[in-house]
């Protein structure tokens, strides 16, 4: 996984995507079907994007969710953008509020069940000449703090970390991402975990097929070297827009 900052939101196109069961057990099957879609529409003089999304594997007879989006305030100094979001499965709903203002990026979210979820900021500083993205963010519920950062190494190579601290035990747990975007609409990311000794590989083509892409994603148990390619775990996902 390699991690994008928060940013106001956007109405996404519509889309769908099929995900395969583990093509290395050799019993490879129909995992799960997502869909999204969107529309575009004013209420007043703002306006409001409206994404509805639907998963097979959680709620194969009803909707998953509803979102809203858009910005409440949209100048040269400031955007001040907002999310809600219904779920129907557990009926929770969610707020997430963000503001961008000099270069920096605060956010907010909130829900019915847990209230003030996670705060955070986003901000891309020079380091040595080189920029790098960060992203601190408090996550209230856990206590736990975490940050992310990313940086691009040119040649359409970037790097990226997490590190998440827990104040009520005062452990740490990071994780760390490789991307490399190479020719033909092809791309590829690794993720490692060193606590539980895992590393995804994730093959992006969106050249292999006109007007789809499809992702091969390997994650691989390190804790037994001797056997990593026979227990790795592959799937398979087509997605495509509509």
């Amino acid at each position: 996984m390699i991690y994008a900052l928060a940013a106001l939101p956007v109405l996404a196109a519509n889309n769908a995507e099929i995900t395969t069961t583990n093509l290395n057990g050799g019993n490879a099957a129909f995992n799960n079907l997502k869909a999204s879609w969107g529309r575009a529409f004013n209420i007043g003089d703002y306006q409001t994007n409206m994404n509805v999304k639907y998963d097979y594997a959680k709620s194969k007879d009803s909707l998953q969710e509803v979102s809203f989006s858009g910005n409440l305030v949209e100048d040269d100094d400031m955007k001040v953008g907002y999310e809600v979001t219904r779920s129907f499965g557990d009926g929770a709903t969610n707020v997430k509020v963000t503001a961008a203002t000099g270069g920096t990026s605060l956010s907010a979210e909130y829900d019915t069940e847990d209230q003030l979820k996670e705060v955070s900021a986003a901000r891309t500083v020079e380091v040595s000449d080189r920029k790098v993205d960060v992203q601190p963010s408090w996550l209230v519920k856990a206590k736990t703090a975490r940050v992310k950062l990313m940086s691009a190494l040119g040649d359409g190579d970037s790097v990226s970390a997490q590190v998440d601290y827990d104040t009520n035990s005062g452990n740490s747990e990071v994780e760390l991402g490789f991307s490399r975007q190479m020719k033909d609409g092809k791309s590829l990311s690794a993720t490692l975990t060193p606590k539980n000794k895992d590393l995804e590989v994730e093959l992006v083509d969106s050249s292999f097929e006109d007007g789809a892409t499809w992702t091969a994603t390997a994650n691989m148990a390190l804790d037994d070297a001797a056997n990593v390619k026979d227990n790795a775990k592959v799937t398979l996902k087509r997605s495509w827009a509509w």
